[in-house]
């Protein structure tokens, strides 16, 4: 009995290193978006045994030998999406699973088995490769914080959320190059997708930019703007400005306003020792300022009032006035009169008589010549 159970296992061994084994390992591969992949499945003592690609992710079969099963084998420039090359050398066969223009849904794993004849299929030899397909990063707008709004004192956070592979580094910057208000102390920059922001107060204000960047080019970027609750204020470009009167020119007073939320701003001027509304009409322009904007702090509006064709009346004081449920503020401008115009718009002057041109012609200046060649001689 126990002869004829070594002769058993003697004979069942000898069976099974005659048949297929698939040898060496499937590297794993990595490449990026829309690239090509590659696996290789390399298998000896192959014979009249089939070689298959599954992708084990999506449970679909790729090929079977050479044929590719997939049945949308798309064809972009003469070259399809899969193909399978076999390599030969010896008693080894390498089958090749080629896979063009790579999308994330490609990424995955692949499994290489031997479909041996008359064994069972869980006696197939198999082996697992991965392919790993890169792709740059891309914001999740519905994982980041686009605009948020704080109270003075209070701490809260900014969301930046992105995908990628591999996952990307996330970093904060403020837009104009200030400091991020965080804990232990501001810094120029700070890597998380969270940025905390410690005891907000008006001068954090403004726009902050989130980087992802996983080194597969280009890097994303979302811009967070963040608004702190406060009182107006206002700050003015010039606080006193001349113009000459009864000459048809105009004076331009200009203001520069912050608060949140966006405060209402309206003008007044002293007349007979009271202070007058002024509304936009043919006297006065009313306007907010929307272009060259590069010398405002963050969430500062530029307005100003246009005095047009002063006259000996308009000179008094003139306040800028913002208001809005958190409090009320003003600034303070004084017109007055000069001799001349003044201002960027004021007529030039015409040349002056020392910068006239003239010009001699040439033939009254031939006798001179001639004069001068004869006492040389």
């Amino acid at each position: 009995m126990l002869l004829l159970l070594i002769s058993f296992l003697l004979g069942f061994t000898l069976i099974k290193a005659q048949q297929p084994q698939i040898v060496d390992e499937i590297w794993p591969e990595v490449q990026l978006h829309g690239r090509t992949g590659r696996l290789n499945c390399t298998v000896v003592r192959l014979n009249q045994n089939v070689v298959t690609w599954y992708h084990v992710n999506f449970r679909q079969t790729i090929s079977v030998g050479e044929t590719i099963e997939v049945m949308k084998n798309e064809v972009i420039g003469g070259l399809k999406k899969y193909e399978v090359q076999r390599k030969k050398l010896g008693d080894r066969d390498t089958f090749m699973l080629i896979i063009r223009r790579l999308r994330q849904e490609d990424a995955g794993y692949y499994k290489c088995t031997v479909r041996i004849q008359a064994v069972n299929n869980d006696l197939w030899p198999t082996k697992l490769g991965q392919l790993t397909v890169q792709a740059s990063p891309k914001i999740r707008i519905s994982g980041t914080t686009t605009v948020l709004q704080a109270h003075r004192g209070h701490n809260s956070s900014l969301q930046c959320s992105a995908t990628g592979i591999p996952y990307p580094n996330i970093t904060w910057v403020r837009l104009d190059g200030g400091l991020l208000p965080v804990l232990p102390t501001p810094v120029a920059q700070f890597r998380s997708e969270r940025l905390p922001l410690v005891n907000v107060d008006i001068q954090h204000m403004g726009i902050y930019r989130c980087v992802a960047d996983n080194f597969i080019k280009p890097p994303a970027e979302h811009l967070s703007q963040l608004l702190v609750f406060h009182a107006p204020r206002t700050r003015v470009v010039q606080n006193s400005v001349g113009q000459a009167q009864n000459r048809r020119f105009s004076a331009k007073l200009e203001c520069i306003v912050q608060g949140h939320p966006e405060p209402t701003v309206t003008w007044e001027r002293v007349i007979n020792n009271g202070r007058v509304r002024i509304t936009d009409n043919q006297k006065f322009d009313i306007n907010k300022q929307t272009k060259d904007l590069q010398n405002l702090m963050a969430m500062e509006s530029w307005y100003s009032l246009k005095i047009i064709n002063v006259q000996a009346n308009d000179y008094t004081t003139y306040y800028c006035i913002a208001e809005n449920n958190f409090g009320r503020a003003n600034s303070t401008f004084v017109l007055f009169e000069t001799t001349e115009c003044q201002g960027a718009n004021c007529p030039s002057l015409p040349p002056s008589a020392a910068t006239s041109t003239f010009s001699i012609n040439p033939v009254f200046l031939f006798p001179l010549f001639i004069s001068i060649e004869v006492l040389l001689l």
